[in-house]
């Protein structure tokens, strides 16, 4: 998706002048009745935009910082940093601002945009927001995933051999998942899904599964993976040699093969086009999810060799041993 300018078409009336018949006298001049065209209707002004953000921590700072600097001075700032009540009440007075778009980065800030159900709000940095009833025909989001389609492409490049691959998350994300298996079997994949409620069920699924896939591909749930048992089915896929992509750059020494994670500016450009496209509507047009376009990506070298992947001479610009 790229970004539509919305103008307003301004129409102008042209009015001719007729002459009056020939026997008629002129009307004197400070009797004649002036006409002209209607003024112009004025472009409503830019739509402010209150830019929420959960915390003052990279991973919401450097989303909100890249929206407000493509915004300029129609953007603010407002990070929560009181309890989910309180972040709540600071919010709701933003309810009688006229002419204001909301931006929510993280699941607090999101959960406490929910007061403002007379405004458009762009929700973002927010992974399981199925079990927070987020979405609204005025409240949509912008996904946190990097991109499906770049991630499967770039493991297909990596690795020519591996034709299985498991993905295991909490239950709500059967359109995340979809889209995954649509993207994977473009790229000559099988895609292996199951569905846990607790971390010790994705222990238990997670090696279960490794009788039938060479790969993992892990999503950051938290709801179901806590960091002992990432550590542990990190452990597990070194020692049985599986392929795992990864969501950060710090779980690459953990044994990932490569990491994936957002771009901010990707981030930032998928809200500001959800803002643009929502301006000229009361509610937020498109999906109630728009997926992003682009990937950061990172490749362990050490992992690589042992692997006995061969990294290709276009992705050696991303490989680092961490």
């Amino acid at each position: 998706m790229r970004g539509r300018s919305l103008s307003i078409l301004v129409f102008l009336v042209l009015h001719g002048c007729a002459q009056p018949p020939q026997d008629a006298k002129p009307m004197p001049a400070n009797e004649q009745v002036a006409t002209s065209a209607s003024p112009p209707r004025k472009a409503p002004s830019p739509m402010q935009v209150v830019i929420l953000a959960s915390e003052d921590i990279p991973a919401y700072s450097t989303v909100a910082n890249a929206i407000a600097r493509q915004l300029g001075k129609r953007a603010s700032i407002h990070y929560l940093t009181g309890s989910q009540l309180e972040n709540i009440k600071a919010v709701a007075k933003l309810k009688n601002e006229e002419n204001t778009q909301i931006v929510s980065v993280g699941l607090n800030a999101s959960i406490a945009a929910k007061s403002l159900g007379n405004k458009q709000v762009i929700f973002c940095q927010v992974y399981n927001h199925q079990d927070y009833g987020l979405l609204t025909p005025r409240r949509k989001g912008v996904s946190m995933l990097p991109s499906i389609p770049k991630t499967f492409s770039a493991w297909r490049s990596l690795s020519p051999s591996v034709t299985d691959i498991g993905v295991i998350s909490g239950p709500g994300f059967d359109d995340v998942i979809q889209t995954a298996r649509i993207s994977a079997k473009s790229h000559g994949f099988r895609l292996h899904h199951k569905t846990v409620n607790s971390d010790k069920e994705y222990q238990y699924a997670y090696k279960n599964m490794s009788k039938m896939v060479q790969a993992y591909w892990l999503l950051p749930d938290n709801r179901v993976l806590s960091e002992h048992i990432l550590r542990d089915v990190m452990t597990f896929s070194v020692r049985n040699s599986k392929q795992v992509a990864v969501f950060s750059d710090e779980l690459l020494k953990l044994g990932g093969l490569f990491s994936v994670s957002s771009d901010y500016h990707d981030i930032a450009n998928q809200v500001i086009e959800r803002l643009e496209q929502a301006g000229v509507t009361d509610i937020v047009p498109g999906p109630d999810i728009a997926y992003l376009d682009k990937l950061k990506l990172r490749i362990n070298v050490v992992m690589a060799k042992n692997l006995g992947v061969e990294i290709p001479e276009p992705f050696r610009k991303f490989a680092h041993a961490p």
